[in-house]
């Protein structure tokens, strides 16, 4: 008995260090940067670049973009234009269940492109922290280099420079390799945001609707969960009575329930991986050939 008690009391023990280390990062949000000389499309894509090696840093628990979108849509939050200013993203800031906001700008100039972020403490409002970094040939190396070095920077881990140098990549010509490259990129951030058959299939067999859940499909979860609820609980009530008759039955409509929640459980984490493909730009793979760049559809689930 006292040794299942110290196990207990050390199970506690590790699980409060363990909430304790999570709790240190610092809660952050990432507002949508703002472009000049170079596309909104891209503009987009290097943001949500931004967001993940914020979050790969280690330092920042950032808040979701949909999920940042959806709260300043509720409070009725306005905007006019980019919010790249300070005022502007303190006010979005203190709407949002964050400790700091950080925003900037990315621009092109002549061969030249540049990144200038802020991170800004919302408490008092002041601008913590700042970045600058300058990139001189393809924009793919402001991409994958650019939005690390200032996610490291803004996160303690990279020493700001006092001057910015324009760095320069080794490769500046695009070729059908490169693409291929760029595209094995994009599909390795993807995997990392990708949900699991195998458990949503466990979830799924635990917890009515939970396979759903944890695809994100919250009406179809709620209507499992409900219904097979309702199934078990008429066909205990059935079985109680001895009524054998309408408890076969309930029990029948229970375990097709059962069936149907796994198998909409499956679809619907192949419904929320073709939405992380799309916001990665992943719908199309690019094929190098040897006199030409054919696409086909990725099936890679």
């Amino acid at each position: 008995m006292k040794k299942v008690l110290l196990t207990v009391i050390l199970f506690s023990a590790l699980s409060s260090a363990a909430f304790s280390q999570s709790d240190r990062r610092i809660a952050v949000a990432v507002m949508n940067l703002k472009g000049s000389g170079i596309s909104e499309q891209d503009t987009k894509f290097l943001t949500d670049r931004l967001t993940i090696e914020l979050q790969r840093a280690g330092i920042f628990d950032v808040l979701e973009r949909d999920k940042m979108s959806e709260i300043l849509k509720e409070q009725g939050f306005q905007q006019t234009g980019a919010c790249d200013e300070t005022s502007c993203l303190v006010e979005a800031g203190r709407l949002l269940p964050v400790q700091k906001m950080i925003g900037g700008s990315l621009g092109k100039i002549g061969e030249v492109y540049a990144a200038q972020l802020r991170l800004i403490d919302l408490k008092t409002g002041k601008v913590e922290m700042t970045s600058a970094r300058d990139y001189k040939g393809q924009m793919e190396f402001l991409l994958t280099v650019g939005m690390r070095e200032v996610a490291e920077e803004l996160s303690g881990k990279l020493k700001a420079q006092a001057q910015t140098p324009v760095q320069t990549p080794v490769q500046t010509q695009t070729t059908p390799q490169t693409e291929v490259m760029m595209q094995r990129l994009l599909q390795g951030q993807a995997e990392q945001e990708y949900k699991s058959k195998g458990w949503a299939l466990f979830w799924s067999l635990v917890i009515p609707g939970a396979g759903n859940f944890y695809a994100k499909s919250y009406g179809r979860s709620a209507f499992f969960f409900i219904s097979s609820f309702t199934a078990q609980s008429v066909f205990t009530a059935q079985a109680l009575n001895d009524n054998s008759s309408g408890a076969g039955g309930w029990a029948l409509a229970y375990v097709v329930l059962r069936a149907a929640d796994v198998f909409v459980a499956n679809n619907s984490v192949n419904r929320y991986n073709q939405k992380v493909r799309k916001k990665y730009g992943l719908t199309y793979e690019f094929l190098p050939q040897s006199n030409e760049i054919k696409t086909a559809l990725s099936v890679q689930f």
